[in-house]
């Protein structure tokens, strides 16, 4: 299969995450895993190709393939139930063929089409998610379109003076930030999947990028948005970008993660800003993960806007010095030396401030008083200008993990800072695992995401899957339990589903249902995903 991108796991052919020997050591160490050695090997080992259905006959108005590579390619997600299936034969489902339309007229077409011969439509970007969300799933209907984006790329303008573009949705991330970058702007918005996801993706799932704590996720980035409906008849859902407006409630708001249940996102008017005159970043060691928390908590409660937040715990800590060998670096050995050991057994807390030179300068300055306050010891900026370089290569660990036999899942959540250290030890302690990492981002004046990484051992596929699915439903109680929430920013799509009506409560599920009769009373949009069976 000649293609540039792995159909069974991340990114590019060309790039993966190898591990030093030592680095492996380190993990079996961590994962207790005594009878495992270390092998350094880098090579890359593609899987035999998985069985797909056999498309059913269908006809489009609009440029269609049936292409067993475009159908794997946009069968699923990169979930890990999803790799799982891709690496071992056990895929469930594939579309019957994808669509590439090259405008709105002909998605009007494709839709009204889908309508008249019962075909279900997924619409599809970049295939990134993680919780089951763009899977080609048909329910009830008698076949099963995935609606590839990739031909609606581009920024078709920008109003310097206020500093809104309109962009097509199907624009994926690099493109969008060189379209914008080469007229002195950008959008800002950097999630882990930034290379291979496209805006109408980050749309439909509330995506929040690794800057958002100073520009926000991107419902706060967009001004307005445009969407095509299968409704009767057809239709268009379009709002209009103001600053702000007191005409009701916000419908745009009902369209920013809509997940392809209620239409397709065509394109929207996104808030950009000048390219920052300064970065700057600055970490901190802390003796322990509540010092941290209160050091971060301030900095939020005192007006500060860091673009990049990051309080990782003491196992995540120590788990990424060991595996990127910083524990064996110059200035940790100085830190022993000086008899400031323990700050190593603690928490690494790092920061990224942009924007005019004057203002990052006083903002930085600000940060360290207060991390000094709350006992934090500060380690400079070369580790914050080393996750840069690399911050988006870390999807490609999981890739290493999976060939290492190691199952790997990543989840999210949010809730008020008073909520936050209980949920967080909750979590550590409910959770079946052999190893849970944890992160504090994303962070607001009243409180912040927290994100958790899950490795287990499990060789064994089906074994795997099993245990996953109860690490799931345990991890979406302790969730509930604790008042946070579901997702703060990988969204529904199917995995998150059976939460959705403890999160929302019946009364905004019927106002949901209302929307998906209005805008899809055929239902053929993205079936299975975001809104609760009745």
């Amino acid at each position: 299969m000649a293609a540039l991108r792995r159909w069974w796991g991340w990114g590019k052919l060309s790039r993966s995450f190898p591990l030093p020997s030592y680095a492996q050591e380190s993990l079996f160490a961590e994962l207790e895993l005594t009878d495992r050695s270390a092998n350094s090997t880098s090579a890359v080992v593609e899987p035999e190709l998985p069985h797909l259905p056999e498309p059913r006959p269908l006809a489009p108005p609009c440029a269609f393939s049936q292409a067993f590579e475009d159908r794997l390619r946009c069968a699923t997600g990169r979930s890990t139930p999803d790799l799982l299936r891709l690496r071992f034969n056990r895929l469930l489902h594939a579309p019957d063929g994808v669509v590439l339309p090259e405008n709105e007229q002909q998605i009007q077409e494709l839709l009204r089409w889908a309508v008249d011969n019962a075909v279900a439509v997924v619409p599809f970007g970049g295939g990134t998610s993680v919780v089951g969300g763009v899977d080609a799933l048909r329910g009830d209907h008698a076949a099963v379109l995935a609606l590839d984006m990739q031909k609606l790329n581009q920024v078709l303008d920008l109003d310097e003076k206020s500093g809104l573009a309109r962009i097509q949705a199907g624009i994926f991330g690099p493109a969008l930030e060189q379209q914008l970058q080469q007229r002195g702007f950008s959008l800002g918005h950097f999630p882990q999947s930034f290379e291979f996801s496209t805006l109408g993706g980050w749309l439909a799932t509330r995506s929040a990028g690794q800057n958002s704590t100073l520009y926000g996720k991107i419902e706060h980035m967009a001004a307005a948005v445009r969407m095509l409906t299968p409704s009767d008849p057809p239709s268009q859902v379009e709002s209009r970008a103001l600053p702000a407006s007191a005409t009701g409630p916000e419908i745009k708001e009902m369209m920013v993660g809509s997940e392809g249940v209620l239409g397709v996102i065509t394109e929207a008017t996104m808030r950009v800003h000048a390219l920052p005159q300064a970065t700057q970043y600055q970490s901190f060691f802390f003796p322990d993960f509540a010092s941290g928390f209160g050091a971060a908590q301030q900095i939020m409660q005192n007006g500060l806007r860091p673009a990049v937040f990051r309080l990782s715990d003491e196992t995540e800590t120590r788990l990424l010095m060991k595996l990127g060998g910083a524990d064996r670096s110059k200035g940790v050995k100085l830190l022993r030396l000086l008899g400031k050991s323990t700050y190593l057994d603690g928490c690494h807390f790092m920061l990224g401030f942009e924007g005019h030179a004057t203002l990052v300068k006083a903002e930085v300055s600000a940060a360290k008083s207060i991390a000094k306050r709350c006992g934090g010891l500060g380690i400079g900026s070369s580790p914050g200008r080393r996750w840069e370089k690399e911050r988006f290569e870390l999807p490609y660990f999981r890739d290493t993990l999976l060939d290492m036999g190691i199952m790997v899942e990543t989840f999210e959540t949010a809730a008020p800072w008073s909520k936050l250290p209980a949920l967080h030890q909750a979590l550590r302690q409910q959770l079946p695992a052999s190893l849970i990492l944890a992160h504090i981002s994303h962070a607001y004046r009243d409180g912040a995401s927290l994100y958790i990484t899950w490795l287990h051992d499990t060789p064994d596929p089906d074994q795997a899957l099993e245990l996953w699915q109860r690490m799931k439903q345990i991890a979406g109680e302790v969730i509930m339990q604790h008042g946070a929430t579901i997702s703060h920013h990988h969204a529904v799509g199917s995995d998150h589903k059976p939460w959705m009506m403890q999160e929302r409560g019946t009364g905004q599920v019927q106002m949901l249902r209302a929307a998906k009769q209005i805008c899809d009373p055929h239902g053929i949009m993205n079936p299975g995903k975001l809104i609760p069976d009745s």
